[in-house]
């Protein structure tokens, strides 16, 4: 997978499953969060995945815990360059 460093960025592995694209997109949506970039990538399907987006500001703990306990979810960390 490929993507740009940007300066706030969220990054969050997951099981490759149906589902989680559009939880995840509503959960940041819910909480006022715009996302700039998304980028998506897996070692196999149904595997492990990864998601990348860049963000047009910072992800407040409350919602990082929110994205944290998503089905699908391994972990998420935030990134700032």
């Amino acid at each position: 997978m490929e993507a740009d460093f940007a300066p706030r960025m969220l990054y969050v592995t997951n099981q490759d499953k149906p589902g989680f694209i559009g939880r995840f997109g509503a959960t940041l949506a819910d909480a006022g969060l715009n996302i700039a970039t998304f980028h998506l990538g897996r070692s196999a399907e149904g595997g492990d995945a990864i998601c990348l987006v860049s963000l047009d500001e910072d992800v407040p703990e409350v919602v990082l815990n929110k994205v944290r306990a998503l089905p699908l979810v391994v972990q998420a960390t935030p990134l700032t360059f």
